[in-house]
């Protein structure tokens, strides 16, 4: 389903991981993309989507999370509600059911979130009751995460890959800082810090209303512009073809968006703002579409266990180099919409997120802050040329 209106009836064989499409419906047209192209012979198109569309093996407690919920797979997990989730309005309505849309969405209706504080918590056996018609089931990610009702709406928590430390939280609400200050608003999502116990968790909110879908923005461009993107960092040529090729984009303001990413990666040396996570939202009603803000900023200021590896051991300055130093920037980009002024004093804001965590000493707090300086130097030499 999407929304009120049938997509198309499948049938699901979680043992096997199997789904076979039985009928296009009428608003088969509604249909994510790479769906509507072959479905009959492109049986791994239906597999991707609802793939996406539960917790992946990679999730940090989840075998724990498949023994108490008594399923063989996130796969299987994801249906024992309807599918619903927070980032756009696909939905499973078994064969008799009489369900509207209005009446489950998440959007509009509360759920009881004993499941998301009990994974939070790691106490998965408390999950064996609660109840699974929950967007947690849907919510992609390696990392521990669960939806929260709070007051004012829905938030997600995020606690992380590593199951004892909090380094990935403090990383991504000071990238999101960083972010707050270097762009207008709402172009990168605010993440704020909460403690779940002993450790620290990044908060953000829903990204969408109930009439908006957030979209890979992958489903929008070429495959070869995709694959231009993952090899742009093998050299400047590689890079520049990219840009090039996103400039002949139909979405406005695609190529000031990537600029900005670039220069949003070298300057916090963010380590999982991937392709993945770029997307784009579109409206339900009209069709327009719009560029979602930076979101997923875990890994940032080196709070990867990749880049902490790296930073932890001065001896692997070469390494650090190319982890951390490499940049696609061009300096005859427009940078105008860079002020050096919105990041005074930001080194401090440093200094207090990062120190909440043990594993950051003074010592390592201060080569994070010199490479910080290092690569926003690159880009405050360019802003200077163009002006």
């Amino acid at each position: 389903m999407y929304k009120d209106y049938e997509v198309f009836s499948f049938t699901a064989d979680f043992k096997n991981r199997k789904f076979t499409m039985i009928e296009k419906l009428e608003h088969f047209d509604k249909a994510p993309s790479y769906i509507k192209k072959d479905t009959e012979k492109d049986f791994y198109a239906l597999f991707k989507f609802f793939n996406l569309r539960s917790i992946p093996q990679t999730r940090t407690g989840y075998e724990d999370i498949l023994k108490a919920t008594g399923c063989q797979s996130g796969l299987e997990l994801s249906f024992k509600g309807h599918g619903l989730s927070l980032s756009n309005h696909y939905w499973y309505k078994r064969k008799g059911e009489n369900l509207k849309y209005d009446d489950i969405n998440f959007f509009k209706n509360k759920w009881d979130d004993s499941f998301a504080r009990a994974v939070l918590n790691q106490d998965y056996e408390a999950l064996k009751t609660c109840d699974l018609n929950v967007p947690d089931i849907v919510t992609a990610g390696w990392g521990t995460k669960g939806w929260i009702y709070e007051e004012d709406g829905p938030k997600l928590y995020k606690l992380g890959i590593n199951q004892d430390h909090s380094e990935e939280a403090l990383g991504e609400v000071l990238a999101s800082r960083l972010g707050q200050r270097l762009f207008e608003e709402n172009e990168v999502l605010k993440y704020e810090l909460r403690k779940v116990g002993n450790r620290y968790a990044s908060v953000s909110p829903v990204m969408i209303n109930l009439d908006e879908d957030l979209i890979p923005l992958s489903q929008f461009i070429s495959p070869q512009t995709h694959l231009a993107y993952r090899n742009k960092n093998q050299n400047k040529e590689t890079a520049k073809r990219f840009y090039e090729e996103i400039k002949k984009s139909d979405i406005p303001g695609l190529f000031d968006f990537f600029v900005k990413v670039a220069c949003f990666r070298t300057i916090c040396f963010v380590s999982d703002l991937h392709f993945d996570n770029l997307s784009v939202i579109k409206n339900a009603n009209t069709g327009e579409i719009r560029l979602a803000p930076i979101y997923d900023l875990g890994g940032s200021f080196g709070s990867s266990s990749s880049g902490q590896k790296l930073i932890s051991q001065p001896s692997k300055g070469v390494l650090i180099i190319v982890y951390f130093l490499f940049n696609d920037l061009d300096p005859d980009w427009d940078y105008s919409w860079y002020h050096k002024e919105r990041l005074i004093g930001f080194e401090e804001e440093i200094r207090d997120i990062l120190s909440k965590s043990s594993f950051y000493t003074p010592e390592l707090i201060d080569t994070i802050i010199e490479v910080y300086h290092n690569q926003k130097n690159i880009i405050e030499k360019y802003s200077e040329k163009n002006q």
